[in-house]
């Protein structure tokens, strides 16, 4: 459990992100990550929870996501796609689903996380505030550059509603943790997929060419090798389910 010596809750934004920048203040939303976090740096925690960052809302189109917005209020929530109220079940346990938000799941940038999957191939852009204001950056840019969360502040998320979606993967037992996965979502204008398990974070992939530039690490659950031969099997079989072929 990290080291925590200081705790303080912010009633704006401007205040939060003047928190954040100081050395070691680290923000605190549903305390699923900071809790589990075994370093014993000392922290000064930036409760989050007074800056009106919950909600949902479905206009023209587009979902607008609150950061503090938990995943059981987003798996709940009959206005999210399917695919993302179901990648929300699947993100943790219903015990901490309940504490877990939105915002600390693409903050913690985890390579298996199937909502972040899902939320590339849903052509997520989050709203993030920093020194020189409010801006929009594209989801897979904010997990390549994860270090600039430790100074920003994340509002918001905003998905595309529209489109078929298939979620497949495999894990060592059906109630594991799935080595790899892989996203699809079919639009008017084509294919976005993307995949869990095969590098730092989930990946956005050329739907013809989804293995391209993929260099998988290995672990106790998967080599590189097999990590490849899952993704190429589970992305052909994705693009089969949504074109109708068994």
């Amino acid at each position: 459990m990290s080291k925590i010596i200081s705790y303080q809750r912010p009633e704006n934004l401007e205040e939060a992100l003047s928190l954040l920048s100081l050395d070691n203040h680290v923000p605190l939303a549903g305390g699923t990550l900071l809790n589990a976090n075994e370093d014993m740096e000392p922290l000064h925690l930036v409760d989050l929870q007074s800056l009106a960052l919950k909600g949902i809302d479905n206009s023209n189109g587009k979902l607008k996501i609150g950061a503090m917005t938990t995943l059981h209020e987003i798996m709940k929530n009959s206005d999210c796609p399917d695919s993302i109220r179901l990648s929300s079940r699947s993100e943790l346990p219903s015990t901490l689903r309940t504490l877990a938000t939105i915002g600390g799941t693409i903050a913690s940038c985890d390579s298996d996380s199937q909502l972040i999957a899902s939320l590339l191939v849903h052509d997520a852009a989050v709203t993030i505030l920093n020194s020189d204001g409010e801006l929009s950056v594209p989801l897979q840019e904010v997990l390549s550059e994860p270090e600039r969360l430790e100074s920003e502040l994340i509002l918001s998320i905003d998905v595309a509603t529209d489109g078929e979606f298939i979620l497949e993967s495999t894990g060592r037992t059906p109630t594991d943790k799935p080595i790899v996965a892989v996203a699809t979502r079919h639009c008017s204008d084509g294919y976005r997929m993307a995949i869990t398990g095969v590098a730092a974070t989930p990946v956005l992939v050329d739907p013809e060419n989804p293995t391209a530039s993929l260099q998988p690490s290995s672990d106790f659950r998967g080599n590189s090798e097999y990590r490849m031969h899952l993704a190429k099997t589970l992305a052909s079989r994705t693009l089969n389910l949504l074109n109708g072929e068994k």
